[in-house]
């Protein structure tokens, strides 16, 4: 029994450690600005003046959308600059439940040189940002940063609601 107990405890311990490895890079990556977060998938805001209607497109029914090109946040030091999509209503057919509305996806490049910046390290060894650029049409960004490489932003463009977007961030 001692002999499978004591190579378990080796394992757990080792696999413990790159854990903690991994969260305290993230943590270093996070502090040294420097990192790119790539869009896979958008979560659109529901529109609540047309609760119920569907958005035309190829999307999920909780209003999730599949990402077809390449977009991305970049941080350095010295700047953050985004080419993130927005999404604008066409037109919504019908007034009852199963109304639809054609949805355009419509990318747009914003940068700001300017910006403040707070890290957050959670126990569980995620990091979280919030990014308030000075200048630009984002005017916040809340990233969520996890040690297996996946992330979520949470991005507010102004004069529109947040959107939020997952996917991925690199170094």
């Amino acid at each position: 029994m001692k002999r499978i107990l004591l190579p378990l405890l080796v394992i757990a311990s080792i696999s413990m450690a790159r854990a903690q490895t991994s969260a305290t890079d993230l943590k270093s990556m996070a502090d040294s600005k420097k990192f790119k977060f790539t869009a896979k998938n958008a979560t659109l805001p529901v529109d609540p003046s047309n609760a119920g209607a569907s958005i035309s497109s190829d999307r999920t029914e909780d209003n999730h959308k599949a990402l077809s090109g390449n977009y991305y946040t970049t941080l350095t030091p010295d700047s953050v600059v985004s080419y993130l999509p927005y999404y604008d209503k066409t037109q919504t057919q019908g007034t009852d439940v199963n109304a639809t509305t054609t949805v355009l996806e419509n990318a747009s490049k914003s940068t700001a040189t300017s910006y403040d910046y707070q890290v957050k390290q959670k126990k569980n060894g995620e990091v979280d940002i919030t990014i308030k650029p000075k200048s630009g049409k984002l005017t916040k960004y809340v990233f969520n940063l996890k040690p297996d490489g996946s992330a979520k932003l949470e991005a507010t463009i102004d004069d529109y609601k947040v959107i939020t977007y997952d996917g991925s961030y690199s170094r």
